[in-house]
């Protein structure tokens, strides 16, 4: 019997590890108080980055789109695209190189995966952090989906992560966000998604095209 042990053995963290890999929640659920938070604090991050936008000393618009500017472009929050979940780490924090807008490419460490359902169907984007840590760390994560091009910037949209202390992130696309070359692009050369991380479906959260159309 004892010699069947390390097959046992084997088996169960090979499980186990799958298991870790195949997690993929759901929509995170609120209660009516978190739910209220929640709302409110989304409607504050917008009410200051428009705050931020409409002062010339630090905007990023051009010069020209300041004098008009009445806000930022936004779609209601949707509570159902909202997930806590697991980041799967890339043990090895691959290097890649990302494409910029204009070509060139640059170099960023894939930390890791995150999965999550929606609709029935289980979705994974990479997650990726600086290829030097020197000036700071952080987490990032670039995406495209179906709005791109559409009602939102066609070089895609991004989120900034954190891992909390169980070891989850909070997957918010309410918080996806426009990269800098939707407000000016002739000063600024965005880095554009990862084939890999388009998702099939709407994302119709977070931050819509500042041109709409455009």
């Amino acid at each position: 019997m004892t010699r069947f042990l390390p097959i046992l053995l084997l088996l169960v963290l090979s499980v186990s590890a799958c298991s870790k890999v195949e997690q993929a929640p759901g929509p995170y659920a609120m209660d009516p108080e978190e739910f209220e938070k929640w709302e409110i604090a989304l409607v504050e991050m917008r009410i200051e980055k428009n705050e931020a936008f409409a002062d010339a000393q630090q905007t990023p618009l051009r010069e020209a789109d300041v004098p008009g500017f009445e806000g930022l472009n936004y779609y209601f929050p949707k509570a159902e695209l909202r997930f806590k979940t697991p980041l799967i780490p890339d043990e090895g924090n691959e290097t890649v190189y990302l494409t910029k807008r204009k070509g060139e490419t640059v170099p960023y460490a894939r930390r890791g995966k995150v999965a999550f359902t929606h609709e029935g169907q289980v979705h994974h984007l990479d997650v990726f952090g600086p290829a030097d840590t020197a000036g700071g760390d952080y987490l990032w994560l670039p995406f495209f989906d179906a709005t791109s091009g559409q009602d939102t910037y066609p070089g895609g949209r991004y989120l900034d992560l954190a891992v909390d202390d169980e070891g989850l992130v909070d997957l918010d696309f309410n918080y996806a966000y426009n990269p800098l070359c939707d407000y000016n692009p002739d000063k600024f050369n965005c880095t554009l998604p990862p084939p890999g991380n388009k998702l099939p479906f709407a994302v119709e959260a977070g931050e819509q095209s500042f041109h709409p159309g455009h």
